[in-house]
């Protein structure tokens, strides 16, 4: 069976796949170098010069040979567009009629109510009176990827689009799990990095992840059983289908000890889950897969952490545009562009995978090789050659989505 992986940035997907030996194709908006030779591939803005739009993907499809469907995001917010490209065919994850459910922010309110789960207060147009004043609220899209456009909000009336939702203090977070509509197995709980300047993030982006998550930032078996209750009371209310994650706050509960607030569902495969791949614990795109029979993964054995990994995105702080010398392409770079690339500020330059042998060696390496990226492409020392696709062992292969 071959596959079709679509959505915004597909490279981590289709790594995974073709590592567990899956004949896949791939329409994209990016076209990242090191997805060609991977796999037969189409994208928006190398065949046809075009901003991205989900609704242009099933266009750009067309003629492709392929029996089933896979997505990663930002499909989660146009299951028109899952079921245009899927056609006949099986999709391999959640179907439209799920997404427009789990994406639907009064119904995932509801079922958080209904079923015990903790999350922020959360109100829509024309429930603006209802705002706790002594609380701190962020106005937030409806349809969400990455934290773009999240502002503290002012208190005016929303527009059609918005909701407003009580900021949590506490520790930003993932999860990534695997579900077969019935019950899930949680594979591991990420630190999300958001709005980092040493990035070239602001704001609430999401520009990177750290697993694992720490314990002294929450990551304990306390919370990881409590966030596979919550992902089995999500999956069993909504139905949900392969690999999909979480965002939650660890914050403290009224008992004063840490729980998980939960701030969104993604019902598709999340940026984070190729740092699970990275570390040994699965593969995605076979897990994937399997859940889809209703097979399950064995849950991790999360033993002493021998190594902590960091991913993140680092974004243009000016125009740029990548040089043709390749000299800048470092290891452990991923998603890269082509030569002659036009960056704008703000716009994602590539994504970065570092090591250590504890969370703040991953994050100084994560940083450090961030200002080395900088330097190499403002011009200063050259840094170690990129490996390339052809030659570099998996682990050094450029990864990673835009969004979470």
């Amino acid at each position: 069976m071959e596959f079709l992986l679509a959505g915004l940035s597909v490279r981590a997907l289709a790594q995974s796949a073709v590592r567990a030996g899956y004949q896949v194709a791939a329409v994209d908006h990016f076209g990242d170098r090191d997805l060609a030779g991977l796999v037969p591939h189409r994208s928006l803005l190398r065949d046809l010069g075009a901003a991205f739009k989900a609704q242009a993907l099933p266009g750009l499809a067309a003629g492709l040979d392929y029996q089933a469907l896979a997505y990663v995001s930002n499909l989660e917010n146009h299951p028109e567009v899952v079921r245009d490209l899927a056609g006949h065919r099986p999709v391999f994850g959640n179907p439209p009629e799920v997404l427009g459910r789990v994406r639907h922010w009064p119904t995932l309110r509801r079922v958080c109510a209904e079923q015990g789960l903790a999350m922020p207060e959360t109100l829509f147009p024309g429930e603006e009176t209802r705002a706790a004043p002594g609380l701190a609220w962020l106005r937030k899209p409806i349809l969400s990827g990455g934290g773009h456009a999240i502002r503290p909000w002012d208190g005016l009336p929303l527009g059609p689009g918005w909701y407003v939702q009580a900021k949590v203090p506490g520790v930003d977070a993932s999860a990534v799990f695997v579900a077969n509509g019935r019950t899930s197995v949680v594979l591991g709980l990420c630190e999300q990095i958001i709005g980092d300047r040493r990035l070239g993030a602001k704001g609430f982006r999401h520009c990177g992840n750290v697993f694992p998550l720490a314990p002294d930032l929450g990551g304990t078996e306390r919370m990881l059983a409590a966030v596979q209750d919550m992902a089995d009371s999500l999956t069993r209310s909504f139905g949900l289908r392969g690999v999909c994650g979480l965002d939650f706050m660890v914050a403290s509960g009224p008992d004063g000890a840490a729980r998980p607030v939960l701030l969104e569902v993604n019902p598709r495969p999340t940026s984070s889950a190729e740092l699970i791949e990275e570390a040994g614990l699965a593969s995605i795109f076979e897990v994937h897969v399997q859940a889809m029979a209703g097979i399950l993964p064995a849950r991790p054995k999360h033993g002493p952490v021998r190594e902590y990994l960091a991913k993140g995105i680092a974004f243009a702080r000016q125009a740029m545009v990548l040089p043709e010398e390749e000299a800048w392409m470092t290891a452990g770079l991923r998603d890269v562009g082509y030569p002659g690339d036009a960056i704008a500020p703000g716009q994602p330059i590539c994504s970065i995978l570092t090591r250590g042998r504890d969370r703040r060696e991953a994050l100084e390496n994560l940083f450090a090789a961030g200002r080395t990226l900088r330097r190499n492409l403002a011009g200063g020392a050259p840094g170690q050659a990129w490996p390339g696709p052809a030659t570099a062992k998996h682990h050094d292969l450029p990864r990673g989505e835009r969004l979470e």
